[in-house]
């Protein structure tokens, strides 16, 4: 259990480390092209050959810096309290599913265990039952034959 815990913190960590990673390295991406577009503009303006589809060009890098730059912050914002007691309350609603869980095992394998007692206590009964029905069978002809030998009808192979 602890190490399954483990292995999933660690693939969590990775998971984020890699994803921040990538941010970073756009973010970087969109920063450099968006300086670099500036200098251009820079000296378009020098020259005076600054024309509106450099700065609906220079609008869409910011566009883009500005997402670069929110996904990037979304990473460090701080978790509020609410989060936390629901991730606090996930967990402890978890635990106390698996220890109902273990309880209903454990009453089921107790069950089932009275009931294995009890089909093979109703199995004896039923087998000394029927050894009992078969000494009364066999004593009801001895005495039915005996009856008849003191009535003088006996056969003398009936007993």
């Amino acid at each position: 259990m602890y190490a399954v815990q483990n292995s999933r913190y660690f693939r969590h960590f990775a998971r984020h480390l890699f994803l921040l990673s990538k941010v970073y390295r756009e973010r970087g991406r969109a920063k450099s092209d968006l300086d670099s577009h500036l200098k251009n503009m820079r000296n378009s303006i020098i020259r005076m050959r600054l024309s509106y589809k450099d700065v609906d060009r220079l609008k869409e890098k910011i566009e883009i810096m500005i997402d670069w730059e929110r996904r990037y912050s979304r990473f460090f914002k701080p978790e509020d309290t609410e989060i936390q007691d629901l991730r606090n309350r996930i967990s402890s609603l978890e635990n106390e599913l698996k220890n109902e869980r273990e309880k209903k095992q454990h009453v089921v394998s107790e069950n089932s265990e009275k009931i294995r007692e009890l089909t093979e206590s109703l199995n004896n009964i039923k087998s000394q039952v029927m050894h009992l029905m078969m000494d009364r069978a066999k004593r009801h002809h001895r005495i039915k034959a005996l009856e008849q030998k003191i009535t003088g009808k006996a056969e003398p192979n009936n007993y």
